[in-house]
């Protein structure tokens, strides 16, 4: 008895030794994923409208609008103002048109119309860094046509080109 018990023994381990686990082999690797931001900056299209003027008066017209300038996050940029279309015209001030009559007026960085707008970067710009969760920015333009600015009677437009810098 104690031979066959044996022998049992020794079968099961011999079988046991033969029956192998199969299993999946693993490997692991890395995946390098990348990207690039560059700075960019886009301005909208605005109109300033001063209504009507009184040449006869004797305060300043002013007037207000905003234009959107939409950046990447943290972008610093420059807005310039060109002295627009008007023969003659300079970033100090510019000249509207009506056929051949001008009407003369001035754009500002500040609501105090204090700091003339121009173009010339670092000098008479206005400058920003995009920081709104957004990226859109409302930049606002201030206007006036000065007190005694002598003009025919018309209807005047100039086109001024705003540049950003960044």
């Amino acid at each position: 008895m104690r031979k066959l018990l044996c022998s049992c023994l020794g079968i099961l381990l011999a079988l046991t030794g033969s029956l192998r686990t199969v299993s999946a082999g693993t490997s692991t690797g890395t995946l390098t994923v990348t990207a690039s931001v560059t700075g960019v900056c886009v301005i909208g299209n605005a109109t300033l409208a001063f209504g009507t003027y009184n040449p006869t008066a004797a305060t300043a017209l002013p007037a207000t609008t905003t234009v959107t300038l939409t950046c990447s996050l943290g972008t610093p940029y420059n807005i310039g103002m060109s002295a627009g279309a008007g023969t003659g015209a300079t970033t100090t001030l510019r000249l509207m048109t009506a056929g051949a009559s001008t009407l003369g007026y001035n754009l500002f960085r500040d609501a105090a119309n204090t700091l003339n707008w121009g173009n010339t970067v670092g000098t008479d710009t206005l400058s920003g860094t995009s920081s709104t969760s957004t990226l859109a920015n409302t930049i606002n333009i201030y206007g006036q046509i000065p007190a005694g600015e002598n003009a025919a009677v018309g209807s005047y437009t100039d086109t001024v080109i705003m540049t950003v810098t960044y």
